[in-house]
């Protein structure tokens, strides 16, 4: 059978299209998808969330946030202590999501979104409702600080927001 160049320009472009689509998230966890589906499911939602917890080890943070701007080391007398900063880090009283372009922060509110700009949302006359998406103003009233990690034996042992 013979596939002509259109054809075949349309199916790479499909795969590169899709591909794409996944979130860099999504695509860490399955990089390391043995060492994830190895976790409780507590540990699996936070990872999912882009959250970490007490007791992480670098994989399992890279998973959740992704690399980090800049990390230090330094020997102590208790041995080898890691810190990993993530900057530009967006952050509320219940949870915590790493804000960059590519990922930007998932602010739950309750509610129809009334904006006729969002993508599939409501007119400011309708009373459809659609899922929450987060825009700008939404992000407005929410602190942005520096996440700091300190690892300590290959886990997180101190988490701090600057």
């Amino acid at each position: 059978m013979k596939i002509s160049i259109g054809t075949a320009a349309v199916v790479v472009l499909a795969t590169i299209f899709a591909a794409g689509c996944q979130s860099r998230r999504t695509a860490r966890i399955q990089e390391n998808g043995a060492l994830f589906q190895g976790l409780d499911s507590f540990s699996q939602q936070l990872i999912q969330n882009g959250l970490v917890n007490y007791g992480f080890t670098p994989e399992l943070v890279y998973m959740a946030l992704g690399k980090p701007n800049r990390v230090a080391a330094a020997e102590t007398a208790q041995g080898r202590v890691e810190t990993w900063t993530y900057k530009n880090f967006l952050y509320t009283n219940s949870a915590a999501a790493k804000f960059g372009v590519n990922n930007p922060g998932t602010k739950q509110q309750p509610g129809p979104i009334l904006s006729s700009s969002a993508p599939g949302g409501p007119s400011l006359t309708s009373t459809k409702t659609s899922p929450v998406q987060p825009t700008v103003s939404d992000m407005s009233d929410t602190p942005i600080a520096t996440l700091v990690l300190e690892l300590h034996g290959g886990r997180v042992v101190a988490i701090r927001l600057e």
